[in-house]
């Protein structure tokens, strides 16, 4: 079969779409991948996406309030909507799979003029306008997180999930992997995983307190490249603090973490939940119709996580929630990998081969 894998320019929409991308891999299946200019900053894209399956069209944003950035969204719009259509009339897939962002749009358009099957991942607890219109025509929507404007879902939709790229066969035994990190078996492990998107304030708060953070806990904090010299830097003298930008073995850190402290992005929380890692979740103000701080209440409303918001953040917050987490540790942990179901990627496939 021959299978158009479609995913926007963040980790959100690129870990499913790689996901996704892989498993058919490995089934023998033609898969093309189409992203734009924005995602190949991820290492994820070249390390695993040959050039020759690889297409890129030029739409990474969307409208302002800047009259000149929205000429340059709509010619990009063009643009790529026509490159779109060549790309489709040229790979003829039986299946288009939209994983969300920008490049979805001019995508889906093309799809749906081409008349090809169209399967959209919404990662989010809000539906965004793109994906709304798209949802109209698509064969098939695969949520993840309950709509917070639905109560009755039409018929081509289903909650199942968000792939996530690892199985049973990654999750490493804690010791081991708290070894892996130079901490022992004894060690409470908490991972930061915040991202580089408007974590400066997060980021700055914890940094400044790292001390009161690393009296208990160990820390392992993945900063991205943005921040990672500044937190290098503040927590140069923290032997209890274990400091990367980025992470490619993310079994190894997941399995090593007892508790996380995170945003509300689908694919982050998704990871947790098949690893077990109750979190202190503590969404992005900014995001598109405040769909993280939908996504975590989601969490929290099954027990899995505490949120704060970004607005009411203190250190002490931070550490009255970690201890409560740690207290209430089995039942948390227990509820964050009901979450979602364990073979939520192979769930998926087989929408999409269906």
């Amino acid at each position: 079969m021959r299978i158009l894998i479609v995913s926007g320019g963040t980790g959100g929409h690129i870990s499913p779409g790689l996901s996704i991308y892989n498993r058919l891999k490995e089934a023998k299946h033609d898969i093309l991948f189409i992203t734009n200019p924005h995602a190949l900053k991820f290492p994820l894209i070249k390390d695993n996406i040959p050039s020759n399956e690889l297409e890129v069209i030029p739409i990474s944003s969307g409208f302002t309030r800047n009259l000149l950035k929205n000429l340059v969204v709509i010619k990009d719009a063009i643009l790529s909507f026509f490159k779109s259509l060549k790309i489709i009339l040229n790979f003829k897939p039986d299946r288009i799979v939209l994983t969300g962002g920008y490049v979805s749009g001019p995508v889906g358009l093309a799809g749906l003029i081409l008349r090809k099957p169209i399967i959209l991942l919404e990662q989010n607890a809000v539906m965004g306008l793109t994906n709304k219109i798209i949802s109209l025509f698509a064969k098939k929507v695969i949520l993840t997180f309950p709509l917070v404007d639905k109560k009755n879902y039409p018929n081509n939709f289903e909650r199942i999930g968000n792939p996530i790229r690892y199985g049973e066969r990654d999750i490493q035994l804690k010791d081991y992997a708290k070894n892996t990190f130079g901490f022992s078996s004894d060690d409470k492990v908490i991972g930061i995983i915040l991202g580089s998107q408007g974590a400066k304030n997060v980021n700055k708060i914890i940094s400044e307190n790292i001390h009161e953070l690393t009296k208990e806990y160990k820390v392992i904090w993945i900063t991205g490249q943005d921040y990672y010299q500044e937190i290098l830097e503040k927590c140069k003298n923290e032997s209890n603090v274990k400091i990367f930008d980025f992470i490619n073995d993310v079994s190894s850190f997941m399995s090593a973490i007892d508790v996380a402290i995170t945003r509300g992005g689908a694919s982050t929380i998704s990871e947790l939940s098949f690893f077990g890692v109750p979190s202190l979740i503590i969404p992005f103000p900014y995001a598109s119709k405040n769909h993280q701080y939908h996504n975590a209440m989601f969490v929290e409303s099954r027990g899995a996580g505490i949120v704060i918001e970004e607005n009411d953040l203190t250190i002490s917050k931070i550490l009255e929630t970690i201890d409560l987490l740690f207290k209430n540790y089995d039942i948390f942990k227990s509820n964050m990998k009901k979450l979602f179901p364990r073979d939520t990627t192979n769930k998926v496939i087989q929408q999409i081969l269906d």
